[in-house]
């Protein structure tokens, strides 16, 4: 699983930004090219799901 972050945070479901690292809030991709096409389009970058939940 990827997420897409920006600014200090992340992007939830709603598609607002939140600090929040909760992966059951969080705007969550199954692949990572799907990831990096949503993050190029509002200038995020991807991360994946094991490495925040070391956080």
């Amino acid at each position: 699983m990827y997420v897409v972050k920006v600014f200090h945070g992340y992007i939830n479901k709603d598609g607002r930004r939140t600090r929040d690292k909760t992966p059951t809030n969080l705007l969550l991709f199954s692949t990572k090219e799907e990831s990096e096409l949503f993050a190029d389009k509002i200038g995020g970058r991807v991360k994946k799901l094991k490495e925040l939940s070391k956080n």
